[in-house]
């Protein structure tokens, strides 16, 4: 048996037909407009997978380049040429794919090389390019900063190695490194001839610290200086 229909149904598919009929209309009478905006449309659609297509072939080729430079320098040699042929790697890959991921870790990575080469000063350059370029709360970051600590303390300027170690303890990432930066931080204060504060971090590291060698270590720390 059909199915009767019911006068609301009717009048449903009438609106439909009504809207349909005036999307035709306006349509017919603005072609012009309406192939104007589906151009754009499809101009934009166009355009964003082209450039999605373009950044995710230049990441892989920074990569690439990127990988080429770490497996450089994995012999563990400890040539100072072997170093240096690393950094101009990385510098490539700086230079060539500026903004990508990879050119950012290489700036992480030519930090850490300077300092293994007793290059302080391009270290720290380095490091705070990376720190500058990077997108802030991650564990790079916290480790550059600490990078940064052993820089500073190691050309004696031990109030800008404490900031350095100071930033690194306040991303949460940094939560993980705190008993290594407290440490730090008590050896810095050690240096400076602050006792008190010494201690302090001592205590601080001691809390979080899980080397039965190391604890033997700071319990010694702190007794010598108490």
């Amino acid at each position: 048996m059909a199915r009767k229909i019911k006068k609301k149904d009717f009048s449903k598919s009438e609106e439909l037909r009504s809207v349909f009929d005036k999307i035709t209309n306006y349509i017919s009478e603005n072609r012009s407009k309406v192939l104007l905006v589906f151009g754009i449309l499809v101009f934009i659609m166009l355009s964003l997978f082209g450039w999605n297509l373009y950044q995710s072939n230049y990441e892989k080729n920074a990569e690439k380049m990127h990988l080429l430079a770490f497996s450089s320098y994995q012999k563990n040699d400890n040539n100072r040429g072997t170093y240096l042929n690393a950094i101009e790697l990385y510098k490539k890959v700086v230079g060539k794919y500026p903004g990508s991921n990879a050119a950012i870790h290489s700036l992480y990575s030519m930090g850490n090389i300077y300092f293994n080469i007793n290059e302080i000063d391009k270290s720290i350059n380095a490091y705070e390019q990376f720190i500058k370029e990077s997108n802030g709360n991650n564990d790079l970051v916290v480790l550059a900063y600490i990078g940064l600590g052993y820089c500073y303390e190691s050309k004696g300027n031990l109030k800008e190695a404490l900031n350095s170690l100071d930033n690194s303890i306040k991303y949460s990432a940094g939560s993980s490194y705190k008993g290594i930066i407290y440490r730090n931080m008590g050896r810095i204060y050690e240096e400076m001839n602050d006792s008190p504060k010494a201690i302090e971090y001592y205590e601080k590291a001691l809390k979080l610290t899980a080397d039965p060698s190391m604890e033997m270590l700071i319990k010694r720390k702190i007794s010598t200086l108490g």
